[in-house]
């Protein structure tokens, strides 16, 4: 029976064109998945092209289809999809070839690499990988046409020219053979050990290899066709890094954490890795995978795209922050909880603080003291608070000190309770422990965590809790560049085990390089740990995508800033759809105080993104709200220095608390600016954020 395969550019084309167009391409693709031998479809060779296994295909009077096909075996590809001069332009100067090194099928634009990096005639200046010989290069499926222009970078400016021409298992390895990272490392993040023997006219086994399945996937129903034509762009339901798989479809003795700066592909990981549990370990009809993080605005994209990605297997998924769960949990037992508001809480504190006969301490430095000291350690009592260690708390308690700070905290926890009000950790505290006592039987088979950087230490005991120590039980991804909520853990103290179980993506699948290296360069100087206490190595992070710098824009007036916004979006509606680009403020008030009503006023279709919020319009958030999403352009607006990082008078007399308060609102600009995918507007009146890096501007 002939295979059927769909490459991922194929895909990209067929976004692309008109939606008038899109059916006809849509009923002959599916014509062709039935049977590609079908009389009625007429394969043509093209003259003049690079590779005679092109054919082309009429859809319609204007559009062609591109189709890959040997003149010996029964594999037809579906490589690309335009109007017919464009296509033929494109399929002219492609080649398609197995990689004799790896065996895995390359699509290879001849002409544009060859232009990217021509070359140099004359005295040869030093180049980028003159230390390696060309066995070692080829080794790493480096296209044997494409090594006289891997010979002449130079630099990694250059090379970041040349990758976007190059197979990505090719431009993987070279971005880290020039980041020095070693060969043996690098072999085994991309699995990149060369074949002993490889049948090069194979093009059915080719499709097999994982690093072709990155780019081109084998239809195995109609059922697998419609759902990629339905949603083309969402290519991360069917391509998979060779990396990823092998992280989705493991079999780990115990916990395992997967680190990854942004656009590495975490989430879409945790989520393949639920579907695959979900298949694998729910043999009951009663058994579930829990999926948690640590938001409810999370929760809700990632539970559509699960339901997006998987068949019936989605129906035992369950994705609910972990909030939600635990009051969930236990209302289901009899418990009910009445979350303190923040304005309640400051009035408990304020009460709390009039009983104090004699404190030198004001109400931020308590509440920070509650936080990092009390909470993070779980103290009830006050003999454990009068030993407990403060590292990291700035100046030294006295006894006396503490014997008073004490007397406040419990005046605060009596003020909630008076008013029948808990705090979340107490509600988190509680659910662990009714689990622990009533050994509670739960159907779930594995716990996957998203965003693992914002969890608290509670919070981690909770889920260690809720599915009992085996094997796949818990699977965790994070990255504490991105932490924004939480402090920093180690996962070891909260009874969780994750060594010889860890690993890092470092390819960012989303950002360009310019984006991403920017937003890296405002976490300059400050040390991000592993979640598990230990320094985080961020050596060969990069990203092969490649744009413009990142544009930083100076205003002397609000008023000015405002006009300049309305402009720039007014201008990038005409290239791009409204629900492209995001306008990001620090505050949700600055939203609607300011920027909502500006475009109003200039009539720019707009929507404050929320919870089930689809409407049409180029899309406003806050920083925390845009977490988890991706737009082709982000505007940052309101980067002043009185804005960012915002100011709570709750840290100002606190010197520690300040200073892990600032550290999480410079990794919220960060997490915003990763948003972006092609394009990061930034733009402030009067006085920057400090944490602008303005060298480039």
């Amino acid at each position: 029976m002939p295979t059927v395969a769909i490459a991922d550019d194929f895909l990209d084309a067929y976004a692309r064109i008109p939606r008038s167009e899109q059916k006809r391409v849509r009923e002959f693709t599916e014509k062709f998945k039935k049977d590609p031998t079908s009389s009625s479809i007429n394969y043509e060779k093209i003259h003049d092209v690079k590779d005679p296994k092109v054919r082309t295909v009429r859809i319609s009077q204007k559009y062609r289809a591109i189709i890959l096909h040997p003149d010996e075996g029964d594999v037809y590809v579906l490589v690309w999809v335009d109007n017919h001069d464009e296509a033929m332009t494109w399929a002219a100067s492609r080649v398609f070839d197995i990689n004799p090194y790896s065996g895995s099928l390359q699509v290879i634009n001849v002409v544009e690499s060859e232009k990217a990096s021509p070359p140099k005639p004359g005295k040869k200046a030093k180049g980028l990988f003159d230390d390696f010989d060309d066995e070692m290069l080829l080794s790493f499926a480096v296209p044997e046409a494409l090594l006289p222009s891997v010979r002449a970078v130079a630099n990694k400016n250059i090379l970041q020219s040349l990758i976007a021409h190059l197979p990505s298992e090719a431009a993987e390895a070279l971005t880290w053979l020039a980041e020095e990272i070693p060969v043996d490392e690098i072999r085994e993040m991309i699995a990149a050990h060369p074949q002993k023997q490889v049948d090069t006219n194979d093009l059915a086994k080719a499709l097999e290899h994982p690093d072709s399945r990155r780019r081109f996937v084998t239809v195995n129903s109609e059922g697998d066709l419609a759902a990629m034509l339905d949603a083309p762009l969402e290519k991360w339901r069917v391509f998979l890094h060779p990396s990823q798989e092998r992280l989705v479809t493991k079999n780990f003795n115990g916990p395992a954490r997967v680190l990854g700066g942004p656009g590495t592909g975490k989430t879409v990981v945790a989520m393949h890795r639920a579907r695959h549990l979900a298949k694998t370990l729910c043999s009951d009809s009663d058994d579930r995978i829990l999926f948690t993080t640590y938001t409810g605005n999370l929760a809700q994209n990632v539970e559509r795209n699960i339901a997006n990605l998987c068949g019936d297997e989605a129906q035992r998924i369950e994705v609910v922050h972990l909030h939600a769960w635990a009051v969930r949990f236990m209302r289901q037992r009899g418990f009910e909880f009445s979350i303190s508001a923040a304005e309640e809480t400051d009035q408990c504190w304020q009460e709390a603080v009039l009983t104090a006969e004699e404190l030198e301490f004001d109400i931020g430095f308590l509440k920070q003291e509650w936080e990092l000291v009390v909470q993070a350690n779980g103290i009830e009592k006050r003999n454990d608070y009068l030993k407990a260690s403060r590292i990291g708390r700035g100046s030294a308690l006295s006894r006396p000190q503490r014997d008073r700070i004490w007397a406040v905290f419990e005046a605060y926890t009596k003020a909630l309770k008076d008013r029948g009000n808990h705090e979340w950790l107490s509600v988190i505290r509680q659910t662990r422990r009714y689990l622990e006592k009533e050994k509670a039987k739960l159907p779930y088979r594995a716990v996957i965590v998203d965003e693992a950087q914002d969890f608290h230490v509670e919070e981690w005991r909770l889920i260690r809790a809720i599915v009992p120590e085996g094997t796949n039980d818990l699977f965790l991804v994070g990255d504490a560049h991105q932490r924004i909520y939480g402090n920093k853990i180690s996962l070891r103290n909260c009874g969780i085990n994750i060594q010889g179980r860890s690993s890092a993506l470092r390819i960012n699948y989303r950002t360009t390089e310019q984006i991403r290296a920017w937003a890296m360069s405002m976490l300059r100087g400050i040390e991000v740990d592993d979640l598990d206490g230990e320094r985080r190595n961020e050596k060969g992070y990069k990203s092969l995508l490649s744009g413009p710098a990142p544009e930083i824009h100076s205003h002397s007036s609000k008023k000015e800033e405002m006009a300049f916004l309305c402009k720039m979006i007014k201008g990038l509606l005409k290239d791009h759809h409204p629900e492209d680009i995001c306008l990001v403020a620090r505050t949700n008030k600055m939203l609607r105080d300011g920027y909502q009503t500006t475009l109003k006023d200039a009539g720019v279709p707009h929507t404050i993104l929320d919870k089930g919020n689809e409407e049409a319009g180029v899309r406003l958030a806050s920083m925390h709200r845009v977490k988890g999403l991706e737009f082709p352009v982000m505007i940052l607006a309101g980067l002043n220095s009185h804005i960012v990082p915002l100011r709570f008078a709750a840290v100002e007399s606190d010197p520690a608390a300040l200073s892990d308060h600032e550290e999480r609102e410079r990794s919220l600009l960060f997490v915003a600016a990763t948003r972006a995918r092609d394009r990061l507007i930034l733009s402030y009146y009067g006085t920057p954020s400090p944490f602008l890096p303005l060298g480039d501007e």
